[in-house]
């Protein structure tokens, strides 16, 4: 396979993904019902109907299942909460705002891994107010952490490498199901586990073994209204272990952020019998400034630094998110080559399969997944830890959810 025809490939699967984000994913509630809920229409200038017509009883149990850590604050008029189900953040406000006996004025406070992200209210106009550490210790002290107010929530989550272009072979791919879950050991704190159940394997000589899926601890902080750090320890994606530390200053109400990621990791594998792992020599060091464009929800972001098997380099992206996917282009100059690419971050439908008031079963709430034509040259090659620190906060960004209702 050519170049030209590697091209053609990609851009006959954006073209897919494209429609995919924009109209197939209705089905699946792409869009809130501007109508149904936030009545943009009925309300003149704010967001949210005056006189939002309330659910019935067993409709209302139904949809709080849906959340954990759910704290009412009645005399502060605050909602906290934390949902791992959907990966747009304002069907979540949606569903607590319909739900709420009082709406107008009430503030919602998302929770990740029990740290609260920030403030919004919906009526009578949408608001994002960040939260000064004085704000999180007053809110930490009257909310106490409880582990046993999350769910036994397990997900499937697909896992696709791929190499195009070869002679031989035109697709070499590693294709896996990973069934994953979390467990909540303190405000913040988490461990990450599951197994990893192969299917397809063209790419190396790793047997088709069940074996465990990446295993690590993060430990999510909100430093105050603006600063965020994430620190992960254990096995991670990519066959690599050890440490890595993420963070990023954003102003969720402001289009500039930057940050910064390092790491210090070796290379494992499970072979058929036993555990593999390689010393720690493979250090990483990157750091990027990100710019928002509203309304077109368009971030630019450019950054550089040192990669795995120390190849030095910078790396420009143009990221552009719908309401539940996100598709970016980026093109890359290291010491290793260029090469450019796209990624994109998706939903797998159906989202709930399963559920009880203690156990949830689900399809994984984002897909991830990043294409470059470098031709095995390891070209700002990198490994995951989850999400990365910069795309979550993307999703809480108040441009981003005003978007979804103008």
């Amino acid at each position: 396979m050519t170049l030209s025809s590697s091209v053609r490939t990609v851009t006959a699967l954006l073209a897919i993904l494209t429609g995919f984000a924009t109209g197939s994913l209705a089905q699946y509630g792409t869009r809130p019902d501007r109508s149904d809920v936030l009545g943009a229409a009925r309300a003149g200038s704010g967001l949210v109907s005056a006189k939002p017509v309330s659910p019935d009883p067993a409709s209302r149990s139904r949809s709080m299942t849906l959340f954990e850590n759910l704290t009412v604050d009645s005399l502060n008029n605050q909602v906290s909460y934390e949902q791992r189900l959907y990966r747009n953040p304002m069907r979540g406000l949606v569903t607590l705002y319909e739900n709420s006996p009082s709406r107008m004025g009430t503030e919602f406070i998302p929770l990740y891994q029990g740290v609260p992200i920030a403030r919004y209210r919906l009526a009578p106009t949408f608001e994002t107010i960040t939260m000064s550490r004085k704000d999180r210790a007053r809110w930490a002290r009257s909310t106490p952490f409880q582990a046993r107010r999350y769910k036994f929530d397990f997900r499937l989550q697909p896992e696709f490498i791929a190499n195009f272009g070869y002679r031989e072979q035109t697709v070499q791919s590693k294709t896996n199901i990973l069934l994953q879950s979390q467990l909540y050991l303190s405000r913040g704190l988490v461990l990450n586990w599951g197994i990893l159940f192969p299917l397809i394997n063209t790419i190396d000589n790793q047997k088709l073994n069940i074996r465990p899926a990446p295993i690590y601890l993060n430990q999510f902080l909100a430093l105050d209204q603006s600063d965020f750090l994430s620190i992960s320890t254990g096995l991670f994606y990519n066959d690599n272990y050890g440490l890595n530390v993420q963070y990023r200053h954003t102003d969720l109400t402001q289009p500039w952020s930057y940050g910064v990621e390092t790491g210090l990791t070796g290379f494992y594998y499970f072979p058929e019998n036993g555990f593999y792992y390689d010393q720690l020599n493979q250090f990483m060091l990157l750091a990027d400034v990100a710019y928002r464009i509203d309304p077109q929800n368009i971030t630019l972001k450019l950054a550089g630094g040192q990669y795995l098997y120390r190849d030095r380099g910078f790396r420009f992206d143009l990221i552009r998110q719908f309401s539940d996917v996100e598709v970016g282009f980026y093109v890359m100059k290291t010491g290793n080559g260029s090469t450019a690419g796209f990624n994109f971050a998706i939903p797998i439908p159906p989202g709930r399969i399963a559920q009880t008031r203690q156990f949830r079963l689900r399809s994984t709430e984002e897909f991830r997944w990043e294409y470059n034509y470098s031709r095995g040259y390891n070209i700002g090659t990198r490994y995951k830890v989850g999400t990365p620190l910069d795309a979550l906060l993307r999703q809480y960004h108040h441009g981003y959810l005003t978007n979804q209702v103008r």
